[in-house]
């Protein structure tokens, strides 16, 4: 008898939280969205991309959120929509209490800035992902310029290494050259704090600027870096704190275990 009563007990028990559950989905259901937020979590380091500018992407692909119930705002379509774009690295679309759809945004952070020989200008951060030029904002970076071509329309490609690079020609190589060679300098603190631009010259050989002192440094190929960085530092450290910084014009390092210096006239 006992062991009935439990069993009725417990079928009323999970009819009623049945029931409740039903109540509270037609509520949450009846929900209407009543703001949109948007978040750039890192736009004070690098504002690529401001609140209007996701205004204006997520209209375009027809999301209207306020006012809508719940139950008929696509947040995965809304999310696919920002993570499409270039300087985007991380979208999240969710709603909080009481009805408010959150974006927040992460934007791809860039470490060098590159003017290709026919004027355009563009970001790469680490991962080898085209960013778009900002408009009116420029990041402290890293700058490459001269004779550098790109395998890839700079409107489509998001990641450089999504093109085919295993045959191309040296001249359309150079830019995973510069990828290379502006990892190499930005990874080490010592030569990120020396070095400000990678010139590439007709032949695409490389020269690099430094924020001090009047000299160009002839690196030559993006080859040989442990060394021919190693021989720099050693001038750097030894010669260039004993004689000072503007005694040469020229610093060539292309040829193994030497450094040539040309001073200035």
């Amino acid at each position: 008898m006992k062991k009935a009563k439990n069993i009725v007990f417990l079928a009323l028990l999970t009819a009623y939280v049945v029931v409740v559950s039903g109540f509270i989905t037609e509520k949450e259901r009846g929900r209407h969205i009543s703001a949109l937020k948007i978040n750039i979590t890192d736009s004070t380091e690098n504002q690529f991309i401001h609140t209007k500018d996701i205004l204006h992407i997520l209209e375009a692909s027809k999301f209207y959120p306020v006012g809508k119930e719940l139950k008929d705002v696509d947040l995965e379509k809304a999310e696919k929509s920002l993570q499409g774009r270039q300087i985007i690295g991380k979208a999240e679309v969710f709603i909080t209490e009481p009805g408010i759809v959150n974006v927040e945004i992460t934007q791809k952070t860039p470490f060098v800035r590159v003017f290709d020989r026919y004027g355009n200008s563009f970001y790469l951060d680490r991962e080898g992902n085209v960013i778009p030029r900002g408009n009116g904002f420029s990041p402290f970076v890293l700058v490459a310029n001269g004779f550098i071509d790109e395998p890839f329309a700079l409107s489509r490609t998001i990641n450089i290494m999504d093109a085919k690079h295993d045959s191309i020609t040296r001249s359309l190589h150079t830019i995973y050259d510069v990828y290379r060679l502006a990892m190499y300098i930005t990874e080490d603190d010592f030569w990120n704090a020396q070095i400000e631009q990678i010139y590439v010259t007709s032949n695409y050989e490389f020269e690099l600027i430094p924020r001090v002192g009047s000299q160009v440094i002839e690196l030559g190929r993006v080859e040989n870096l442990d060394e021919k960085f190693g021989n720099l530092k050693i001038l750097y450290e030894k010669g260039f704190n004993n004689l000072g910084w503007n005694q040469y014009e020229k610093i060539c390092l292309k040829y193994k275990n030497q450094v040539v210096c040309t001073k200035t006239q």
